[in-house]
């Protein structure tokens, strides 16, 4: 399992993780949230939750979590890079088509 696991340094993800945590709590409150606004406002208040800042959130954990599985699994730079370049053109792509709706 070594050659699987990326060496960086050891505080290299400290951020990220603490980041994926803090996202992780705010998006087990969204759940809440949504629930309530499609009880409450049917469509329209589910939009207005979509499109917000929690939609953000949303798509930071999702590639935030996928970055920490590569970190992981691919040992290879050149393949990092080339994911982590995916990573970024999917989420800046979900977060303006979250704006649009």
């Amino acid at each position: 399992m070594r050659h699987y696991k990326y060496n960086g340094t050891s505080d290299a993800g400290t951020i990220g993780w603490i980041m994926q945590r803090v996202s992780g709590i705010i998006l087990i409150l969204v759940v809440f949230v949504h629930f309530f606004s499609m009880l409450k406002g049917g469509e329209a208040g589910m939009m207005q939750v979509v499109t917000g800042p929690i939609a953000a959130f949303g798509v930071f954990h999702t590639f935030n979590g996928f970055k920490m599985i590569t970190d992981d699994y691919v040992s290879c730079a050149g393949w990092r890079a080339v994911l982590y370049g995916i990573y970024w053109l999917l989420g800046i792509a979900l977060v303006i088509l979250a704006v649009k709706i």
